[in-house]
């Protein structure tokens, strides 16, 4: 790691910290300096100013050393494979694996109940591409040239089985703390995900004999 790489690095480990422990507006550029013992001309050497520091944030499980599910031919693999990979880029580390998880619960949390206003579209065009690959399989699978408003609905259903694990992880570390800890709990939970994906997805080709074909979206 050079020497720009590894103060980038450690800027946004202090920033997550600042921000999930203060929030954005109360955040400071000189707090987030000081913890990663770098000159305070830096944040604005690397990204800009604080609102782009923040937004890179956000943007870091969708870079390709983050995110497994970008680099792969999906159209090329199983549906089971392409599954797997899918969630094991969707469900966080545990917290077994990664320290630095807690505070971007913590910081997601806060962007939920004070949103900070500038993030505007950007998770939404970090997390399209990944989106248009699951969207590309789930055709595939029906046969379907382009999606229509089912294939649609049974993409969000697929992601949204993995999103408690990290949205609403505080309730499953209440009621089921087992499932939260350990590589091989993350493993097994990944490969249970994606049998229950597939199950839906079969369940919705068999729906679609019998039924008449939807209309494929614009």
């Amino acid at each position: 790691m050079s020497d720009q790489e590894d103060t980038r690095f450690r800027l946004i480990n202090a920033a997550t910290q600042v921000f999930a422990e203060f929030g954005y507006h109360a955040a400071t550029t000189r707090e987030i300096s000081r913890r990663a013992n770098v000159n305070l001309a830096a944040i604005h050497y690397h990204f800009g100013d604080k609102a782009k520091l923040y937004q890179e944030i956000f943007r870091q499980p969708f870079h390709d050393e983050n995110n497994e599910f970008a680099q792969i031919d999906e159209l090329a693999l199983p549906l089971e494979e392409v599954l797997k990979c899918f969630y094991r880029w969707v469900c966080p580390p545990s917290d077994d694996e990664n320290a630095m998880i807690q505070m971007i619960r913590r910081l997601h949390a806060r962007e939920e109940v004070d949103p900070s206003g500038i993030l505007g579209d950007a998770l939404t065009h970090e997390f399209r591409p990944n989106h248009d690959k699951l969207i590309r399989v789930l055709c595939r699978e029906m046969g379907q040239p382009a999606p229509d408003i089912d294939i649609d609905r049974l993409a969000f259903s697929i992601v949204g089985m993995a999103s408690i694990y990290f949205h609403g992880r505080c309730v499953v570390e209440e009621l089921s703390p087992e499932l939260l800890h350990g590589a091989l709990i993350k493993s097994a939970t990944v490969d249970r995900l994606a049998m229950y994906a597939a199950a839906l997805i079969d369940c919705e080709r068999k729906r679609r004999f019998s039924v008449q074909p939807q209309f494929c979206r614009e």
